[in-house]
């Protein structure tokens, strides 16, 4: 008879623990919805936003800095992965970078293969002379991009590309 009556009390702590367990998944099931949902939403602003374009300069929005190409973009060409060495005074700072460009016609493809070594060269130089606080935040990677897309177009000549996009960024 004991053991009946712990077996019934035991059956009743487990239901509000079952209870609890579930609406717990229930709520983490739902945030993580809810975040998806959200997620996709702004990436589906983004895109109209792209695909309704920017008009004038092909850039996105006044002030955000960032580089959304002009409608009609050309072919995307990658480069290979550079690594170099950031400018700190310890010399123990690394960045590894591969990036692809965004040309402005299928005219370019062959005038940025053709300089390739050229533009890495330049590429280069231009991140070598960056340090560690230069290459954190979203602003920084923002103003590495627009400052290797002036290098790109100096090396060539021309305004080749419309803007670079970057594959890696590993500071270390």
């Amino acid at each position: 008879m004991a053991e009946e009556e712990s077996n019934e009390e035991t059956g009743k702590k487990k239901k509000p623990l079952l209870l609890i367990i579930i609406a717990a998944n229930v709520l983490v099931v739902g945030g993580a919805a809810a975040y998806f949902v959200s997620k996709d939403s702004g990436e589906a602003k983004a895109a109209t936003a792209v695909e309704g374009g920017a008009e004038g300069d092909g850039h996105g929005a006044e002030g955000d800095g960032g580089s959304v190409p002009a409608s009609g973009a050309g072919p995307i060409v990658p480069f290979d992965a550079m690594v170099v060495n950031l400018n700190e005074p310890e010399g123990a700072r690394y960045l590894k970078i591969q990036i692809a460009v965004q040309l402005t016609n299928a005219k370019m493809t062959s005038v940025v293969e053709e300089s390739k070594p050229i533009i890495t060269d330049h590429f280069i130089r231009e991140l070598s002379d960056l340090n560690f606080r230069q290459t954190m935040g979203n602003k920084n990677k923002l103003a590495i991009k627009r400052r290797l897309l002036k290098r790109l177009n100096e090396a060539v000549g021309t305004d080749a590309a419309v803007d670079v996009h970057l594959i890696t960024f590993i500071v270390q």
